[in-house]
């Protein structure tokens, strides 16, 4: 005969207080509190106000997290930079190479901006910021700005870009670019995210300048074309995510610039909570359930920052 465990389940824990290590999805009743408990149950998204980027621009370059970011460049073209603690943006030592429109990969301590637009046309400027200065790397195979990236400081992914479109992918190994395999399509102004491994390209413009709602995978050697479309075509958004499951687009260009939000879990994009302020070449940093934007054009030059978030954590349960 079936025990009880088999017919209705397994019990719940009577605790007198909440577990130090709770796994997602795990219940407890807490009796000291008197409530039923779950781990792991997703809050309600929303944007909220963060400090003001020092000067009001567009197409800065970015990476980082939502409380530790670096960004650097942008409308001048100039080369100041500045650097974000989750409260305040602060200055620190300017690139070696003035430019807008570089795109960046990495942490705070540890990232890296490349290309970027010029004076005369693209560039293909590579600079490290170890977390104190800029130096300047080994230049891109192919010089452009507005491109796609991914990955860490030593293990890059740059793809796609501007000014004739791209199809080009370059992995860089936190001293050289190596070209790898290109695009399935030509692309500037889309998005990355993942690693260098297992990436995300989605967006953009295509060669005729039409913006796209494609989504690739890169799988650390080919691009294919992914069935997950994102749901509102644009460009020149700001992108971020840690993992090819884990991915933002905010705002960007649709033929006049937008505040919307889309998320990317591994099956599909879904539209989430809108940005206060509607941008197009704004930049973006962290991960789809923790990231900052700051920056950008609507068509007024921006100086503001807002940042996203999804909280995840214990919550109570109600029992009827």
């Amino acid at each position: 005969m079936a025990g009880y465990n088999e017919i209705r389940g397994l019990r719940v824990k009577y605790l007198s207080a909440d577990p130090a290590n709770a796994e997602n999805g795990q219940v407890w009743y807490n009796s000291t509190t008197g409530n039923l408990r779950v781990e792991g149950i997703q809050g309600t998204a929303a944007w909220a106000s963060g400090g003001n980027y020092p000067a009001s621009r567009n197409g800065i370059g970015s990476f980082g997290l939502q409380t530790a970011a670096i960004a650097g460049g942008g409308n001048g073209p100039t080369n100041e930079a500045a650097s974000y603690n989750g409260s305040a943006w602060t200055s620190i030592p300017s690139l070696n190479t003035a430019r807008i429109a570089s795109r960046g990969f990495g942490v705070q301590t540890a990232g890296v901006l490349a290309g970027g637009e010029i004076p005369g046309g693209e560039s293909n400027a590579t600079e490290k910021w170890e977390g104190s200065s800029w130096a300047s790397s080994g230049n891109l195979n192919t010089a452009r700005y507005i491109a796609g990236t991914a990955g860490t400081l030593t293990a890059g992914l740059l793809f796609g870009g501007a000014n004739t479109p791209k199809t080009q992918s370059e992995e860089f190994n936190g001293t050289s670019w190596t070209e790898g395999n290109d695009l399935p399509a030509s692309r500037y102004g889309l998005g990355g995210a993942g690693t260098q491994t297992a990436a995300l390209g989605f967006g953009g413009a295509d060669s005729g300048g039409s913006n796209t709602t494609t989504t690739f995978d890169y799988n650390g050697t080919s691009w294919t074309t992914s069935p997950h479309a994102m749901n509102t075509a644009r460009r020149d958004f700001g992108y971020a995510g840690a993992t090819s499951d884990d991915a933002i687009i905010m705002g960007g260009q649709t033929g006049s610039a937008v505040n919307t939000t889309e998320i990317y879990d591994g099956s599909s994009w879904a539209t989430s909570v809108n940005m206060a302020t509607a941008r197009a070449s704004v930049a973006g940093a962290g991960t789809a359930s923790a990231a900052l934007a700051t920056g950008g054009s609507s068509p007024t030059l921006q100086n503001a920052t807002e940042e996203f978030n999804i909280p995840v954590g214990t919550k109570n349960l109600s029992v009827s």
